[in-house]
């Protein structure tokens, strides 16, 4: 009896359990066979859970593969990434599993996971659109910049797509109202071929609306003027606000003046549709509005090329002021999926014909969001390289032509999609994403909060903005990275900086100085740090010193009175490393042209040997040497002349050269600054005073020599002229003297025209006895003060302007006083400037490199500003300081004798 108990109870059992299979088994089958009709009907909400409760009764590839279709058309990118990877562990998965699993860990930034699937994986087909190189780069990219959610607007759905209309209000799309009953077990009512009206089926979301946000931040859902409409979107306003386009998704009762019957379902379809013979797509359609004073469209009007059963126009954007609609459209004869066209209208919107952009813009995959500002041109596209999804890109845009395509890179994209770009009038920077750590699906982000704009004006001498050739480089100090900057107009460099942070710009050109500014900090009450920089010309070989040396009869040896003048020379090169010598060496007539050829030659070589002494490099030291060729006056061959004709022959001229090798790129000196305005490169030009013997207006054997400088000086800078000035001592009649000194400044005058000199660059002026240096009617005055009297002045003029009357020369000896001045001492000397205001500036550019007693003196020998860092009691703890200080970063550093 127990053993039959025993039977009954394990047959019952097994029938039991048998049931309990059978039952599991045949809901599984029938979840799955509703979750395939949903899915046929676009229905991806609803697919979703039922192909998720199949696969908990019993887990089946089909069902997570389902799932995981499901949750990706719906782009619920984590969902979707955690069913594919339930499919790739099975054995059934195949290679297309593993391609859309590397794309959903793309999207969920799991690089790793991205290299995982592929290392599985046999072979790299359809893999392309992931471009492993361009994604590596990506990721590993760092980026300043961040984006912000915008505040009061996001909510759980999806918001998208903000714009403005000129009177503070802003506009955006969204899907947050109610959402459908997605719980039903039981066959849907709306497999019968009708389309439920209440929300979108393709989500389980409400149906796409236009929302308002005002100034105050109220949100409030805008009425929709097209009657019949589902989806209301992509709003644009132009005319101060007056005027919007949208695209909106509209039920089609008549098609051509016939009626539309569908054979099974009617799909409003907006954005991205799923085209398929059994059922029919009422795409979206672009229509315009006025709008009146409440904010209301008021009116509404479809654009000719709508076709509601036919394409999609979505996503438009209005460049105003050229009359130009753009707008994206998958209408025939494309480049593939949805291509971003162009069309122009009228002021009473009458339109052309829609042109298609072509490349570089679109590509065989889908482009939309047109957005133009200024010289530059912004869409989304998942068909160019970037990080997965739509990424937002950017390309040139002039004389109606795009060029330079470019990925906006982080944090502008991120592995999922990013569209909707709009650079707004006040600066600030919104799109659209729906990136992981959002408030919803998509959402409105900015920047504005992580931004500052960068804007530098590049101008010549002139003021003038400079077009083109030139080149910058910003870097941002903390991290040594370079910054990329676009020039966007004529003369203008614009880039993004962080806040707060610094950063040094470079410019240059060639021909021209480089600009160099360390100074520059990311801060600015209205976002926008602003500069403007002065690229200035290299005056190319532009002489700036000259004087003469004097040799002894048939020698090469540097004579006391020639040391001097090196001596200031080897000071100028070595405080001024832009400056070079050229020492072209002469002989009197006297001995062959052979012998006095060499003689030259060797003359030119003391003054060499002797600057190299005083520690200028023989490289800086250009020779040439000329023997009796050029004799500076008629002592020939076999003709008398006194020795002192003959000792203003033997002689080399000294030529000081600014810059002198054409084309090479020159460092801004310090002491040039003001070189647009400075004409004599910082050099004071020693310019000798002609003075006369009692009651005479013949020139002096001494005067002659200086007057020889003065003539090398004026072939050597053939825009100079000379302003000259003839003057008496007080002795004679006002009338007797007043001819004396006319006569006195001719004879100079002549002089330097016998020289070569163009008369029509010397002019001249006589005074008589009406400008004394030394007053002598009040007191009598000794011979030497009448001697000072007795003078013709010589005046270097530049543009109308006295090179050597500098404005912060002292004009009288109390303010000489007033300026410091050098006492007795060794000197390291760290710049030599020609204005107090230059020096003043070296010195504060010293103290922030932590030199902080530096000072200056005034140098009452050349009239230079000279700067220093310290002294020293010997040259032997100079030439130690020297080095040490040369360490420190004072790598132009020199020693100066008092």
């Amino acid at each position: 009896m127990v053993l039959s108990m025993n039977k009954i109870f394990k047959a019952a059992f097994v029938i039991i359990f048998a049931l309990l299979v059978y039952e599991k088994s045949y809901g599984q089958q029938a979840l799955l066979r509703y979750a395939d009709k949903e899915y046929g009907l676009l229905h991806y909400q609803e697919s979703a859970e039922a192909y998720e409760r199949a696969f908990e009764k019993r887990g089946k590839y089909r069902a997570a593969k389902g799932a995981a279709l499901s949750h990706e058309k719906m782009n619920d990118y984590q969902s979707a990434f955690e069913w594919w990877e339930k499919v790739i562990g099975f054995e059934e998965s195949v290679t297309e599993d593993y391609v859309h699993f590397a794309a959903a860990a793309n999207y969920e930034g799991k690089l790793e996971e991205v290299l995982v699937a592929l290392d599985t994986l046999p072979d790299r087909e359809g893999l392309d659109p992931l471009n492993l190189d361009s994604l590596q780069y990506w990721y590993q990219s760092k980026t300043d910049l961040a984006l912000e959610p915008m505040e009061g607007v996001n909510s759980p759905t999806a918001d998208f797509g903000l714009v403005e209309d000129g009177k503070g209000n802003r506009y955006f799309t969204s899907d947050r109202g109610g959402s459908g009953n997605s719980k039903k077990s039981a066959i849907r009512f709306d497999l019968s071929g009708k389309m439920n009206e209440d929300f979108y089926e393709w989500t389980g979301r409400d149906f796409l609306k236009v929302y308002k946000a005002d100034s105050t931040g109220g949100i409030s859902s805008m009425e929709v003027p097209v009657p019949d409409s589902y989806h209301f979107a992509d709003p644009f306003f132009l005319d101060g606000g007056n005027t919007v386009f949208y695209t909106v998704t509209r039920k089609i009762k008549r098609q051509n003046g016939k009626k539309i019957r569908p054979d099974k379902r009617v799909n409003p379809e907006m954005d991205y549709g799923q085209p398929s013979d059994s059922y029919i797509d009422f795409y979206s359609e672009l229509y315009f509005s006025h709008v009146d004073d409440e904010g209301k469209f008021t009116d509404y009007q479809a654009v000719p090329w709508n076709d509601a059963t036919g394409y999609s126009i979505i996503t438009p954007f209005v460049d105003e002021e050229a009359g130009m609609l753009y707008f994206a459209s998958d209408m025939p004869g494309g480049l593939g999926g949805y291509d971003i066209y162009r069309v122009s209208f009228d002021d009473d919107f009458n339109f052309g014909t829609p042109e298609n952009l072509g490349e570089p813009i679109n590509s065989p995959e889908d482009e939309r969001d047109p957005f133009l500002m200024d010289d530059t041109f912004y869409f989304s596209s998942n068909g160019h390289f970037g990080l997965g999804g739509f990424d937002l890109f950017s390309a040139g845009y002039r004389g109606g032509a795009f060029s330079g395509l470019k990925n906006l890179g982080v944090p502008y994209n991120s592995p999922r999609d990013d569209f909707s770009f709009l650079l707004a009038e006040d600066g600030q920077t919104y799109l659209s994403s729906n990136r992981s750590g959002g408030a919803g699906l998509d959402d409105i982000y900015t920047m504005q909060a992580r931004l500052m704009r960068f804007l530098a004006k590049v101008v010549d001498c002139d003021g003038a903005l400079i077009s083109d050739g030139f080149m910058a480089e910003m870097i941002k100090k903390d991290e040594q990275s370079a910054l990329e900057l676009d020039q966007k107009s004529a003369g203008e460099l614009h880039g993004d900086l962080t806040p707060g942070a610094d950063y040094s710009l470079k410019i240059s050109k060639r021909g021209y100085f480089p600009v160099h500014d360390d100074l520059i900090k990311a801060e600015a009450e209205n976002g926008l740090v602003e500069r403007s920089y002065t690229l200035v010309p290299i005056p190319y070989r532009r002489t700036v010193f000259v004087d003469l040396v004097y040799y002894d009869l048939d020698k090469a040896v540097i004579r006391g009175d020639a040391m001097p003048v090196l001596d200031k020379v080897a000071e100028l090169m070595a405080s001024q490393s832009y400056l070079d010598l050229q020492v072209r060496s002469h002989t009197d007539s006297r001995a062959s042209n052979q012998y006095n050829e060499e003689l030259s030659s060797s003359r030119a070589d003391a003054v060499a040997a002797y600057l190299e002494g005083k520690g200028i490099s023989s490289e800086r030291v250009h020779e040439a040497w000329y023997g009796e060729e050029e004799l500076i006056n008629d002592c020939g061959d076999g003709k008398p002349c006194p020795e002192w004709k003959h000792q203003l022959n033997r002689r080399s001229e000294l030529v000081l050269m600014a810059f002198s090798e054409e084309g090479k790129a020159y460092e801004l000196p310090a002491d040039l600054k003001d070189l647009c305005e400075t004409p004599n490169l910082g050099v004071m030009m020693d310019v000798p005073i002609i003075y006369f013997d009692f009651d005479k207006h013949t020139l002096r054997p001494e005067s002659i020599s200086q007057l020889d400088r003065v003539a090398l000086l004026m072939r050597e800078r053939p825009t100079v002229e000379l302003a000259l000035a003839g003057h008496t001592d007080i002795r004679g009649s006002e009338q007797y003297n007043e001819g004396l000194s006319e006569h006195r400044a001719a004879v100079v005058r002549d002089y330097l025209i016998s020289l070569g000199i163009e008369e029509d660059r010397i002019s001249y002026k006589w005074y008589g006895k009406t400008r004394p240096v030394h007053d002598c009617a009040e007191q009598p005055c000794t011979e030497a003060e009448h001697q000072l009297n007795r003078r013709t002045e010589i005046m270097l003029m530049l543009d109308g302007v006295n090179i050597n009357d500098a404005s912060s020369k002292p004009s009288s000896s109390g303010e000489m006083s007033s300026l410091p001045s050098a006492s007795e001492g060794i000197y390291l000397i760290s710049g030599v400037f020609s204005t107090e205001k230059n020096a003043e500036d070296h010195l504060k550019e010293l103290e922030k490199q932590g030199f902080v007693d530096g000072a200056y003196f005034l140098n009452a020998e050349d009239q230079l500003y000279y700067c220093y860092v310290t002294t020293f009691e010997s040259y032997h703890a100079a030439s130690k300081g020297l080095e040490a200080y040369k360490s420190k970063g004072l790598a132009n550093a020199w020693v100066k004798k008092i």
